[in-house]
């Protein structure tokens, strides 16, 4: 159930684990040209055109029933009632006993083996009915006609919802899904995703106070916020120990301490491809945006306002310093305070965060950057019996989350805090809405207004729960508030949306042959590049010279698969 790329995973596990974030804890929104090229794409898509499609019962029971094969990535946090397995569950019984329909794993190995296995598979031409691949094997699958062209039967079968919950995005995980015009893939979406991906700035407003700054509205108050909290002994033990802003060690990535949002700031995005003035796709990391804060930032760690050891900390460094008190303001993603900056308050209560949206350098809006919507996709084995049957599942398992708020005692969509247990892993299609937590958000808020969350559906209901302890005292409940809080990081999630900004990457390919071959060793480059500048080891100048060889070295061919991909697909 992993996303595919490395922010946080956040599928409908974590989001129980850490986003109620913290245990259960979007309307995905694009920057105009992002929204609009998506828009136009699900407008044109061949999925869209699908308007005279039969008409059937999305979660009709099969008579006589069918069986189907998958195969199955798990790993350690699939843990499992007695007599229970990944062959034999919860969700087997639901689909064989209510659809009549028996889910056969051909094989289940080790997530960390899953996609040596399954290339073995793909080479072979031995793949089940149904499986899970990233957009490479898709593409792969693809070009050795494999896959079966699931454009009508998605129109077909696919609920109401269903549909819904994949245009939440305007059309993207789809668009991605598609190939040659054929939608060959169904877009395994996340709940923590679209623009609930974008950053935001946590900051210790007990600080604030304490040293009577003026909350972060633009970037010259979050300079001058870090270089308070590094100069002025916040933390009032007269010590030179505190950091003004953490980074991580890799920055332009991901983790507590990247400075994505940072960039973003200035208008600079950091490893998608954006559009140029002119209409061309270029390659963020090479624009002229990111030198203006490349060199904020050498002055600010020259000024002793970045901590001299960033270039070696993980992720996890930077919340051991959270938690030690060492730090007061980070940008970070939006499950980030339900556990990082929950750690510091556990241990000093005193200790008072508050999230803020990223602020721009300049008169114009800071628009941050999105990660994509799906990163990984259900596929159908070409001449499969039941080619309908994947999309079946998916609609089984968002009627049973979503539209029936099915919550048993155990709710098989949380984890059982004491067993360690949560069951809505053991599908083999899940598919999270982008808008859960978000619409959680609103609906906590509303109620919390009246005081009565009776009515409340699943999760909403726990945050309600939590938040309503919270306000009663329940210092416990401080990680829900931080998260669906007024001055949560959810507030700033409905922020952005409402304002309609956030911007994707415009390349929603697999990676092109030139950026299979050079682009993991010209990433290399980046990191060294910008990391030397920060530290002063290089000029600020450096950066066109690494621009120009950037794109000597493979940016150039990149582009131009890149645009050429992007000329058949606006």
């Amino acid at each position: 159930m992993k996303q595919g790329r490395k922010y946080g995973a956040v599928s409908i596990g974590s989001m129980m684990l850490l986003s109620v974030v913290a245990s259960a804890c979007s309307n995905s929104t694009a920057q105009p040209e992002a929204s609009k090229s998506a828009t136009a794409a699900a407008s044109a898509s061949p999925v869209a055109a699908q308007t005279a499609a039969v008409k059937v019962d999305p979660l009709a029971k099969y008579d006589p029933p069918i069986e189907v094969t998958t195969v199955r990535s798990v790993d350690a946090t699939f843990k499992y009632a007695a007599g229970d397995s990944i062959d034999s569950n919860i969700w087997t019984k639901i689909f064989e006993q209510d659809y009549g329909i028996k889910v056969k794993n051909a094989w289940s190995v080790d997530s960390t083996q899953y996609h040596q296995k399954l290339n073995v598979s793909i080479a072979s031409g031995d793949i089940p009915d149904f499986l899970e691949v990233n957009k490479e094997e898709m593409k792969r699958l693809a070009d050795a006609g494999q896959l079966e062209d699931l454009t009508k039967v998605w129109a077909q079968y696919s609920s109401p919802y269903l549909k819904d919950m994949l245009n939440q995005d305007g059309g993207i995980g789809i668009k991605a899904a598609t190939i040659d015009g054929k939608m060959l893939g169904i877009p395994h979406t996340f709940s923590n995703g679209g623009i609930s991906t974008a950053e935001m700035i946590y900051v210790r407003t007990d600080w604030l106070q304490k040293l009577k700054l003026p909350e972060p509205k633009t970037m010259d108050d979050v300079i001058k916020i870090a270089t308070a909290f590094a100069k002025q002994d916040p933390d009032g033990n007269g010590k030179d120990d505190t950091i003004g802003l953490a980074v991580n060690k890799d920055f332009w990535d991901y983790g507590h301490g990247s400075l994505r949002g940072f960039f973003n700031g200035y208008h600079g995005y950091t490893d998608i491809f954006i559009k140029n003035p002119s209409g061309k796709l270029v390659y963020g990391f090479v624009q002229k945006e990111l030198k203006a804060p490349l060199k904020k930032l050498q002055e600010l760690y020259k000024d002793g306002v970045l901590d001299k050891e960033f270039g070696v900390k993980p992720p996890a460094k930077i919340q051991e310093d959270v938690a030690a008190g060492r730090v007061g303001l980070a940008y970070g993603l939006v499950s980030d305070g339900g556990y990082i900056q929950k750690e510091n308050h556990t241990k000093d209560p005193k200790a008072q965060w508050k999230v803020f949206p990223i602020v721009s350098a300049d008169s114009q809006p800071a628009v941050p950057q999105l990660y994509d919507t799906a990163g990984t996709f259900y596929v159908v084995k070409k001449g499969s019996k039941h080619p309908e049957a994947a999309i079946k599942l998916a609609n089984i398992y968002i009627n049973r989350f979503y539209e029936k708020s099915y919550a048993p005692d155990p709710n098989p969509f949380i984890t059982d805090s004491k067993t360690g247990i949560m069951a809505a892993k053991y599908a083999p299609v899940t598919m999270d809405s982008l808008n859960t937590n978000l619409d959680a958000y609103h609906q906590v808020q509303e109620s919390l207004k009246t005081g009565d969350g009776s009515k409340l559906g699943f999760p909403a209901s726990v945050h309600f729960d939590r938040m309503t302890k919270f306000k009663a005292g329940d210092d416990t409940m401080w990680f829900s508030n931080i998260v669906m809080g007024d001055g949560g990081s959810y507030s700033v999630i409905d922020q952005y949306n409402k304002a309609k900004i956030g911007q994707y990457n415009l390349f929603l390919a697999p990676a092109t042959p030139t950026m299979s071959e050079k682009l993991p060793t010209l990433k290399k480059k980046v990191a060294e590049t910008f990391t030397k500048i920060i530290m002063g080891d290089s000029s600020v100048d450096e950066f066109d010279k690494f621009a120009e060889e950037f794109q000597k070295l493979g940016g150039d061919k990149i582009e131009q698969e890149v645009n050429d991909w992007y000329a058949k697909n606006k």
